[in-house]
C-alpha cells in the first residue's frame, strides 16, 4: 500500500531542484498510473502527501525521508477505510478498520503488515471473535472466543482462522487495555462447529444455541443436517 519501488516516474507537476528533482508540492504519475500529490524535499517525499492507486484505492499520510511514519489512512476501493499506524512504510502498531458502511470490522495491531498480538474481527450483526492471532496473523489458538451481539456471552475455546472448533460458554467479565478477560462456565458442555450447516452450533450431543435460547426464549437444537428451533 505504501510503495513506489517498481514504478518509474513518468511526469513530475510542480516545482524541482537544480537536479530536476521534485522539491515542494509536486504531483507525480508513475508507469504504473499511480499518482502521489504531496510534499517533496530533493526527490524525497516529506510532509504530508497521499498515493492514488490505479485501482481506485488511497492512502495518505506523512512522509519522512520517503516512508509513511506514523497515522495513515488506507481507502479501498469499494470505500472501506483503515485507520493504522506506520513504522518505515510498514503498518506496524494500532490500527481500525471499517467497512465502506462506516461500521468496525476490525480493532487490534499490526506488525509488518500483517495482524499482531490481541485482535478484534467484528460482524455486521454486531458479535465478533477475539483473541491472540498466530505468527501469520491469522485467529488460530486456544484463547479465542466468539461473543454474541450482547456483548457479553461469549464461547471460548479452540479457534483455526477464526472458525471454532471446541469451545464452553464463557462470559466476557471485563477488558484491560483491549485485552479481554473471560469466566468460563466450568460446568457448561464442549461446543463443536459442524461444517455441514454454518449456521449453527453442534456437539456431541444435542446442544442449544446458548445466545439464540436466551433472546428469543427458543431451544435450538442441530441433528444431523437439521436446524431444528422448537
Amino acid at each position: 500500500m505504501d510503495s513506489d519501488d517498481d514504478n518509474i516516474e513518468e511526469m513530475v507537476e510542480g516545482p524541482l531542484d537544480e537536479d530536476d528533482q521534485p522539491h515542494g508540492f509536486c504531483t507525480v504519475t508513475y508507469s504504473s498510473s499511480d499518482r502521489f500529490e504531496g510534499h517533496f524535499v530533493h526527490g524525497e517525499k516529506n510532509g504530508k502527501g497521499k498515493f492514488f492507486f490505479f485501482d481506485g484505492s488511497r492512502l495518505e499520510g506523512f512522509y519522512v525521508d520517503d516512508a509513511l511514519q506514523g497515522q495513515g489512512i488506507y481507502t479501498y476501493e469499494d470505500g472501506g477505510a483503515l485507520h493504522g499506524t506506520y513504522v518505515d512504510g510498514e503498518l506496524s502498531g494500532p490500527a481500525q478498520e471499517f467497512n465502506p458502511e462506516g461500521q468496525l470490522v476490525f480493532r487490534g495491531q499490526y506488525k509488518d503488515n500483517i495482524h499482531y498480538g490481541m485482535c478484534w474481527i467484528y460482524y455486521p450483526d454486531g458479535a465478533c471473535v477475539v483473541g491472540e492471532v498466530n505468527e501469520d496473523g491469522e485467529m488460530t489458538g486456544k484463547a479465542v472466543a466468539y461473543v454474541y451481539p450482547d456483548g457479553r456471552t461469549a464461547l471460548y475455546g479452540s479457534f483455526v482462522d477464526g472458525e471454532l472448533i471446541e469451545a464452553q460458554l464463557a462470559t466476557l467479565t471485563t477488558q484491560e487495555i483491549s485485552r479481554p478477560h473471560f469466566t468460563v462456565d466450568p460446568d457448561s458442555p464442549v461446543y463443536c462447529y459442524d461444517k455441514s450447516n454454518s449456521s449453527c452450533i453442534a456437539g456431541y450431543k444435542l446442544l442449544p444455541d446458548p445466545y439464540e435460547s436466551q433472546r428469543d426464549g427458543l431451544s435450538c437444537y442441530y441433528v444431523g443436517e437439521i436446524l431444528l428451533v422448537l
